[in-house]
């Protein structure tokens, strides 16, 4: 059908240009019709004829077609039988080109104009250039206007011996069909295709690949963060366990899709619902007396029991500060309680804390020396383990060590002279004090 090959669009500067104020107008602005074309643009080189070796503007017009509607190209029209103004400069030549895909229809078909012989047009000449509707050329679906868009290349070029000959994209122009403007305009978070009149959301925002495998028409309907599914099984029989499937609200909310936010259910926080904070106790408060936090940061805490000097890691060796390849490692939580006094395995550290139980809603009471103890210092807990205390026995002058070092101190609740009730002491008779440490002789 002898179709020109599909043209690349080259940049080049304006000063280069060999066409200015470039644009493209159809009537009706609806596909499937009819239409007039109408081109304006100004010379920047002169233009001149020469029977068959004279100068040819072409313009690529991508989704036009002279075929019956359908994806069957139409005919090519020769040269002098197209039906164009101004005749007296230019002669017109259609050539059909290939339907390809829905996408991008008919990306070839192109306008030639051929300059009359023994015409010149100056440089710097302004032209409007009409294909009249009698030729039955149609726009095969809808698009954008040429300054919108990137998809579309219109593009003008010329034969011309003093010209650059490179193509350049056409500036203006209207726009065909409806578009998106029936599915609100992908909500101005989309791409419309506008041959199909359908929206390609962008990333979060209702894309066909989202969770729920479904797109969202306009582009309204956003999508919610994902996190490790609670319940999901491993992705693999070697994983151990290690990688979770991931899904929108983690399986533990609902997805709102008007915010594109979870709302979670009763005992999950977090913005994909991704932490469990019922182990935490009400609302995931630790009873007011410590922090809810991940296993990867409880393994750290060295307050966090069982002590571990904060020197370990979840799911990794000591020298890693933050493992993802256990799948609860920021997902599962656990008080770390609060103590008014220090806690851990160093010098004046205490191996028990103040407040203590899952969601820290239990209270010790205060420490006092207990004779019995046998040692120098009577509570000093040098080089003994404690019994919440985790990983291997080492050397007392190892860092790593979960031993009481020098001046390491043991918990002895009411000096061990009285018996503790939620936090107080309540002294054996002859004793007194906040922590029972005082001794009140017998006046009798």
């Amino acid at each position: 059908m002898g179709q020109l090959p599909l043209l690349t669009l080259f940049t080049v500067s304006a000063l280069a240009s060999d066409f200015t104020d470039t644009y493209l107008y159809v009537n009706p602005t609806q596909p499937q019709e009819a239409a007039e074309i109408q081109i304006d643009f100004f010379t920047t080189y002169e233009l001149t004829g020469n029977g068959i070796q004279g100068d040819v503007i072409y313009v690529q017009l991508p989704k036009f077609t002279i075929g019956g509607g359908g994806k069957k190209p139409g005919p090519n029209v020769p040269r002098g039988e197209l039906v164009i103004s101004p005749s007296v400069y230019f002669e017109g030549r259609w050539i059909e080109g290939e339907f390809n895909n829905l996408t991008h229809p008919f990306p070839n078909s192109t306008l030639a104009l051929y300059v009359q012989e023994e015409v010149t047009i100056p440089a710097g000449t302004s032209l409007r250039v009409r294909i009249y509707r009698s030729n039955n050329i149609k726009v095969y679906c809808g698009y954008d206007r040429p300054q919108n868009t990137d998809n579309d290349f219109f593009l003008m070029w010329t034969n011309a011996s003093k010209a650059t000959g490179q193509q350049q994209q056409i500036e203006y122009g209207d726009r065909v069909g409806n578009g998106c403007s029936k599915i609100s305009d992908c909500g101005l978070v989309g791409d419309c295709d506008f041959c199909q009149q359908k929206c390609y959301c962008w990333p979060g925002k209702g894309g066909s690949d989202n969770y729920k495998n479904t797109g969202s028409m306009d582009c309204t309907q956003f999508e919610c963060p994902e996190g490790p599914r609670w319940g999901s099984m491993p992705l693999s029989e070697t994983d151990g366990g290690h990688v979770a499937q991931t899904m929108a609200c983690s399986g533990a909310g609902l997805c709102i899709a008007e915010s594109g936010e979870c709302e979670c259910f009763d005992g999950f926080t977090g913005d994909a619902c991704q932490r469990r904070i019922s182990t935490c106790g009400v609302g995931g408060k630790c009873s007011g007396h410590g922090q809810c936090l991940p296993m990867h940061h409880l393994a750290r805490a060295k307050e966090a029991l069982p002590l571990s000097e904060g020197m370990s890691s979840y799911g990794d060796d000591h020298t890693v500060r933050e493992h993802t390849g256990t799948w609860d490692w920021n997902t599962m939580m656990g008080c770390a309680c609060d103590s008014s006094w220090p806690v851990g395995f160093g010098p004046d550290e205490y191996q028990l804390g103040e407040y203590y139980g899952a969601d820290c809603s239990k209270k010790r009471c205060p420490t006092g020396v207990a004779p019995w103890i046998r040692n120098t210092d009577p509570n000093d807990a040098w080089n003994d383990t404690a019994a919440q205390a985790v990983g291997p026995s080492r050397p007392a002058q190892d860092p790593l060590n979960r031993v009481g070092r020098k001046g390491n101190q043991h918990l002895v609740e009411c000096s061990g002279r009285g018996s503790c009730n939620e936090g107080r002491c309540s002294c054996f008779a002859g004793y007194t004090g906040h922590n029972c440490d005082r001794w009140v002789p017998n006046k009798y």
